[in-house]
């Protein structure tokens, strides 16, 4: 019984329904405007020595794709065309949500690489990019002080 009193005062502390009622109404492109990186979600890994972004393009033709990697850095551009009918789009939408234009990325390596080693590949609207850690040099020097006098 006081459960189902409070239950609104809950439900407020959702986050997720708190965001979504701020939201509502607000379209993707505000986001990506707003919130830079908001199109393009990444996940940046290592694994055996080297380094892994992964991006969510859905939609996007891989031919649509210009990637750089750098020694700290990968740069992402893409661009999703939109789909025109012949004879035009005589379609009366109640909500439209799905994104059409540029999406850019610039994602930092957390260690020096070796972009002459990066390899990439697309399979379900997913880029994979796989770079090398750029290797430290191990060897030193032993170095002896030899006391004043």
């Amino acid at each position: 019984m006081a459960r189902d009193r409070f239950f609104p005062v809950m439900r407020m502390m959702d986050p997720e329904d708190v965001f979504d009622s701020l939201t509502r109404g607000i379209t993707a492109p505000f986001f990506e405007e707003h919130f830079p990186g908001f199109g393009a979600k990444v996940d940046l890994y290592r694994k055996d020595g080297k380094i892994f972004v992964e991006a969510e393009l859905p939609g996007i033709n891989p031919d649509n794709v210009d990637l750089h990697v750098y020694s700290d850095r990968l740069t992402l551009s893409a661009e999703k065309k939109a789909e025109v009918q012949e004879g035009g789009d005589d379609k009366s939408y109640f909500r439209t949500e799905r994104r059409w234009g540029k999406v850019e990325r610039v994602v930092a390596f957390p260690v020096e690489a070796d972009p002459d080693s990066a390899k990439a590949g697309f399979k379900n609207g997913v880029l994979t990019v796989e770079v090398a850690e750029k290797s430290q040099d191990k060897a030193h020097k032993k170095v002896s002080i030899t006391p004043e006098a």
